[in-house]
Parts: structure tokens; C-alpha cells; sequence
């Protein structure tokens, strides 16, 4: 019986504190880049609880979902990676902040909060540097984003 291939779902919490973004930074096949914090869903997982453990997993931090912000797609050019990205927006829980580290797995590099600024000089995955701008600003940002590969 022939595989069926089905789109990877990750979440992932934008968390702004004094007009900063929390990101993590992650070494794969010797290439640095950042991410929000998260990751994927578990089967039989809601999106709010694989959020709140891959948050826990990465940060240390204990978090509540605020709400939904927004969707985009990472479709590799060879078509062997299909990932959903679910974007929502995140507040720790008080005192929590005292707690944050980076978590244990090896691809993680560095957890640091970044302001407008830094977004525009890193190598960002996907490449959502507009819309964390768009945020940090308070403005308004399309829920579809549609598709982005950045190689």
C-alpha cells in the first residue's frame, strides 16, 4: 500500500513584551536561522495544546493563546516537505518570565527577545519579518498569507 503524504500543522506564539518579539534561534545541516517558538500538533492534540507544550518544550515559559493571528504554507520546491503554520497570539503567565531558558533539543541555539530593527537583519523561517514589523507597529495583518519558501 502506497504512503499517503499529509501536510505537517505547526503552531506557533508570537509573544511581545516592551515592544519586543521572543525568537528562537536553530542550527540544522550547518545553517543558522530563527523561528517563533513552537512546533507541530500531535495527533488527538488541539492547536492551543500543542502551543502551550512546545512552548513549555523550548522557552520554559507557561503561556496562555490569546488568539488566532494568522495562516501560511511552506511547500519545499521538490514537494517533500508541506508545512501549516498557524500564528496565535501568546501571553506568559505571571512570574513565568523569571523561568524562560532555552529548552534541551540539539537545533536550538539561542531564545532571545528581538526588537524591529534586529527582524529585518536576520534569516527568518518562513519569512514573516513584514508581519512581526506589522505587529510591533499594531497594525492590521491579512489572516491567509498563502505560500512561502525561502531558500
Amino acid at each position: 500500500m502506497e504512503e499517503t503524504l499529509r501536510p505537517r500543522v505547526r503552531v506557533a506564539g508570537i509573544l511581545i513584551e516592551n515592544n519586543k518579539i521572543l525568537l528562537i534561534e536553530h542550527l540544522k545541516k550547518n545553517k543558522k536561522y530563527w523561528l517563533v517558538p513552537g512546533g507541530g500538533v500531535d495527533w488527538g492534540e488541539s492547536t492551543a495544546e500543542a502551543l502551550i507544550r512546545e512552548y513549555k518544550e523550548e522557552t520554559n515559559l507557561d503561556i496562555t493563546v490569546e488568539k488566532f493571528l494568522f495562516l501560511s504554507e511552506t511547500i519545499a520546491p521538490d514537494k517533500k516537505k508541506h508545512v501549516i503554520n498557524l500564528y496565535f497570539q501568546i501571553k506568559i503567565i505571571k512570574n513565568s518570565i523569571y523561568n524562560m531558558k532555552l529548552g534541551d533539543e540539539r537545533n536550538l541555539t539561542d531564545l532571545k527577545f528581538i526588537t524591529k530593527e534586529e527582524i529585518e537583519n536576520i534569516k527568518l523561517y518562513p519569512n514573516i519579518k513584514t508581519q512581526l514589523i506589522q505587529l510591533l507597529n499594531e497594525e492590521k495583518i491579512a489572516p491567509y498569507l498563502g505560500l512561502l519558501w525561502d531558500k
